[in-house]
């Protein structure tokens, strides 16, 4: 194990009955990351932070939380923010923290007051849960969760549900969390989430994990890896490009193929050959769409 890792899964392994719901997880998270997890609804995020959190059992596979085996007493240095709300709908803001945060030992109101006012609520802290908007609602659940100063921060599909403006207000709340030096792990299906807050990546699909890194170096390798092509007859230009030994899709009125610069010559007399011209090429614009669709050979994102 990585000296120093916060949290580290070794061929984590999860079954349904005979759905394979996770196979074979390894991640490692070190300290100060904000590590995304990025998947379709049923990739197996969700079924990945429950096994961190010891809400179910693996298969077989091991997890390490703070450089040790999973242990109740390690989960008292995390904090969750699921997408779900436990809170009393007739209570305030100040009084469900005084209330869930002294479930295990005494509320310090000064914590109270510092994560009402991390999240920007101290002016609503005294208004029931009830009248909060969804954004308000989930910015309660991050107070929660910070309340006793963990060292790492679980997000689960943190924004479902909620208007631009709430998706917005958690954005920014996970950004000035990192910059305080928390480390979080992610769970998202919205590529815009993930690639605005996160520092790392790991993709899955189908309970696989098929591609992890730097989310930045990540991005650079799919900018170099892909050109944009304009060109007569997208489906003929397709067949001829895969003939040719490249991997090419069509995404609206463009041909995108996986290819270097370099090699751009050689996709023109390729496509010349049979009459198809190419009236403008580029370098593929990086984003995280494109580094999705490369790790996992898909032609669109769900």
């Amino acid at each position: 194990m990585a000296q120093g890792a916060i949290l580290k899964t070794e061929n984590l392994t999860k079954r349904f009955g005979k759905i394979l719901a996770l196979d074979g997880l390894n991640m490692e998270i070190l300290p100060g990351q904000v590590y995304g997890l990025l998947g379709p609804n049923g990739s197996g995020k969700t079924t990945a932070i429950s096994l961190i959190l010891g809400l179910i059992w693996p298969a077989s596979g091991k997890i390490y939380l703070f450089g040790d085996e999973l242990k109740p007493e390690s989960l008292k240095r995390v904090g969750t923010v699921m997408d779900s709300h436990g809170f009393y709908p007739g209570y305030s803001g100040r009084d469900n923290l005084r209330m869930f945060g002294s479930l295990h030992k005494p509320v310090d109101e000064k914590r109270v007051d510092e994560a009402l006012e991390l999240v920007g609520l101290t002016n609503r802290a005294s208004s029931s849960f009830k009248s909060y908007s969804m954004g308000m609602k989930q910015r309660l659940s991050i107070a929660f969760a910070v309340l006793d100063d963990p060292e790492l921060l679980i997000f689960d599909e943190p924004t479902n549900g909620m208007d631009p403006e709430g998706i917005a207000e958690i954005r920014e709340l996970i950004s000035q969390l990192a910059k305080q030096g928390k480390t979080v792990l992610l769970a998202s299906h919205m590529l815009a989430e993930v690639e605005q807050v996160c520092t790392h990546l790991a993709i899955l699909k189908h309970g696989r994990m098929v591609k992890q890194g730097e989310l930045h170096q990540l991005m650079l390798e799919a900018k170099r890896n892909e050109l944009e092509l304009v060109v007569t007859e997208l489906e003929k230009a397709i067949a001829v490009l895969f003939d040719a030994g490249y991997n090419a899709r069509i995404e609206n009125t463009m041909v995108v193929v996986t290819a270097h610069e370099g090699q751009a010559e050689h996709i023109t007399a390729v496509l010349a050959e049979q009459g198809l011209f190419i009236k403008e090429m580029r370098r593929r614009k990086s984003n995280l769409e494109s580094v999705f669709l490369e790790a996992t050979g898909s032609s669109k994102y769900p």
